[in-house]
């Protein structure tokens, strides 16, 4: 039994047995079936897997591209502000390129004033293009068709000569805006030709820089427009940065004060109309006009003095009443008095006999009817006979003081045998350019507003003499000099303001037939 059982015992501790490799062979081939089984699952598990985690990882890296951007947020434009006023500056200080100013005026004539040698039986032709009735009738309203002939320039001798001229003034204009009346030849253009000459007193420049403006202004030329549109703001400019505190223009220089103050104010009050913002000009206009009133004789008229002294003129008076006329173009209010003190004034200085009226009362004046002032040295050079400047002077304001809600035609007007023994008497004493003293520039100019104003044979034979007077006497000898386009100073008043004096009034007096329209329309 002992011997059984300890067989037994031995025959089950296996880890004692031996096992051949044979048996281990056999061992796994038993279970292989198992082993590959499950190794064929699991390579299928991880296939099934990898396969997943490939298609997730494709998705993500296909929206990662492909998405956008969340749009930026939308622009808030901001409200454009308004434009600021044209500032002042822009007016007071306009810069001129001078290649570009010559190369417009160039074409201007080319285009618009026709052949210089065209000619005509007569150069101040009758033909009056701008017919309006009344201060606001016509395409130009008060101020006519600026530009020549109702617009149309360059069909006679006459449109060529205010080219002419104004291209001469043009070219003698000092850098800063004014006319220098003594020393214009410094800003000649040929230094290879004689210099110009014809000097005038340096106390009248800031009167000279107005007249000549006029002069442009009558042409067209505005702040705005024209081909000499910057000669007209550097000369308003010059006259706004030259206005006192007070509304003067320029120094107190004597005499020439209120001369000069009264044709500036006209020029700054004809800019001020054709600009299109006049806010600045119009504030220099009130203070000029502020000057004026103050400087009025009550219940009368117009001196040398800035404070009323009981002394009056009728030459002063005349440039006085056309600045008044002016401002009030420009919507601002004349005291009616102001006009009635000039109308009583011109009545006491009329000859109820003659129609002539005078210059001044007491020591050189004359009283009534007195023949115009002259320098003293200059009576026998120029007698004052052969002028009839005072009453040119007179006709013309009656004319334009007129009440034209009252009076539509002359002979309604309260004054009209005045008047025309006023008329009779400027149309018996024609213009001439005569060395015998009769040339008076002065009465040139006012004598032809006024004739042309009054129509009629008066006119016509105005007409005709000044044209005979002023067309040929311009110099026009060679375009490439340094006088092609002026007037020589060799009238009454020719010492006083030079050249740039005589080239500018003659330039107004050929500007009348669009200058102004007719007040009570052609006679």
């Amino acid at each position: 039994m002992t011997d059984s059982h300890e067989y037994v015992y031995e025959s089950h501790r296996s880890w004692e047995q031996e096992t051949s490799f044979n048996d281990v062979l056999a061992e796994q081939l038993r279970r292989a079936p198992y082993l590959l089984a499950s190794a064929l699952i699991h390579v299928l598990i991880g296939f099934i897997v990898a396969g997943f985690m490939l298609l997730t990882k494709e998705e993500t890296e296909v929206h990662t591209i492909t998405a956008q951007p969340p749009p930026p947020p939308p622009e808030v434009e901001e409200e454009e502000p308004p434009p600021p006023p044209p500032e002042e500056e822009v007016v007071e200080e306009p810069v001129i390129q001078e290649a570009e100013i010559e190369e417009t005026t160039e074409q201007e004539m080319l285009e618009e004033t026709g052949d210089p040698d065209f000619t005509s039986d007569s150069p101040f032709e009758a033909d009056q293009s701008n017919n309006a009735v009344g201060l606001g009738g016509g395409a130009g309203g008060k101020y006519g068709g600026r530009g020549g002939r109702g617009g149309r320039r360059g069909r006679t001798k006459t449109d060529q000569a205010v080219a002419d001229a104004l291209k001469w003034l043009h070219d003698h204009q000092a850098p800063i805006g004014f006319w220098d009346s003594d020393e214009f030849m410094l800003y000649d253009k040929y230094p290879d030709k004689p210099p110009s000459d014809g000097k005038g007193n340096p106390a009248v420049d800031v009167g000279l820089t107005g007249l000549a403006l006029l002069a442009f202004l009558g042409n067209g030329n505005t702040l705005a427009s024209g081909p000499y549109r910057e000669t007209v703001g550097k000369g308003i400019g010059w006259l706004r940065e030259n206005q006192r505190d007070d509304g003067l223009f320029g120094d107190e220089v004597g005499n020439p004060t209120l001369y000069n103050h009264a044709i500036a104010a006209m020029a700054v009050g004809e800019a001020t109309y054709f600009a299109k913002q006049p806010p600045p000009l119009k504030k220099s206009l009130k203070k000029a006009v502020s000057v004026i009133l103050n400087a009025q004789v009550p219940y009368a008229a117009w001196r040398y003095s800035l404070v009323p002294n009981g002394e009056c003129d009728s030459s002063i008076t005349g440039w006085m009443v056309f600045a008044l006329k002016t401002a009030e173009d420009n919507k601002i209010p004349i005291d009616k008095a102001a006009f009635e003190g000039a109308k009583e004034w011109f009545r006491t200085m009329e000859d109820p006999n003659t129609g002539r009226i005078g210059y001044a009362w007491g020591e050189g004046g004359g009283g009534p009817g007195s023949l115009p002032s002259r320098p003293a040295y200059l009576m026998d050079k120029f007698p004052a006979d052969k002028s009839e400047s005072l009453t040119a002077v007179g006709l013309l304001c009656r004319i334009f003081m007129t009440d034209t809600d009252k009076v539509k035609r002359w002979e309604d007007h309260p004054n009209y045998e005045m008047m025309k023994k006023n008329a009779d008497l400027i149309a018996a004493k024609l213009p001439r350019w005569d060395s015998d003293g009769s040339i008076d520039m002065y009465y040139w100019y006012y004598g032809t507003f006024a004739m042309n104003q009054w129509g009629g044979q008066h006119w016509k034979k105005w007409e005709k003499a000044i044209s005979e007077a002023l067309i040929p006497n311009q110099r026009r000898e060679d375009k490439e000099d340094n006088f092609f386009g002026s007037w020589d100073p060799v009238g009454a008043w020719g010492e006083e303001g030079g050249r740039v004096y005589s080239t500018a009034i003659c330039a107004l007096i050929l500007e009348v037939y669009y200058r102004y329209a007719q007040i009570l329309g052609a006679r």
